[in-house]
C-alpha cells in the first residue's frame, strides 16, 4: 500500500457532498491505476475540522484537506497520494509525526 485517504462522512460533511467527494476522489484513483496501492475509506467525524468539510485526510503525508470539494479530487490524488506531496492551496492542516 502506497497510500491511505480517509474522507468523512459524518453528519456535517455528508451535508456539504462528501459522497461526491468520495466518488470523485476513487474514480481518480482508479483512473490512474492506482486502486492497488491506495486504500479509501469513509470515515466518521475526524473532529477538529468539523464545521469546516468535507474533510480528507492523507496518509503517510499527514495531510487534512477541508473543505474539498469534487473538483479538487484530481490535485489530490496526483500530488499527494502518487507524489507524496502536500497540496498546499487545500491543506487545513498537517499531523506532525505522521509516518
Amino acid at each position: 500500500m502506497r497510500a491511505h485517504v480517509l474522507v468523512c462522512r459524518g453528519p456535517d460533511c455528508a451535508s456539504r457532498g462528501a459522497q461526491d467527494v468520495y466518488t470523485a476522489e476513487a474514480w481518480e484513483v482508479e483512473r490512474r491505476g492506482l486502486s492497488e496501492e491506495v486504500v479509501q475509506t469513509q470515515s466518521g467525524c475526524v473532529g477538529p475540522l468539523c464545521g469546516g468539510g468535507p474533510v480528507v485526510c492523507c496518509y503517510p503525508t499527514g495531510a487534512w484537506y477541508a473543505p474539498v470539494a469534487p473538483t479538487d479530487a484530481a490535485a489530490i490524488v496526483e500530488r499527494d497520494l502518487e507524489r507524496g506531496e502536500v497540496v498546499h492551496g487545500l491543506a487545513a492542516a498537517r499531523l506532525e509525526g505522521a509516518a
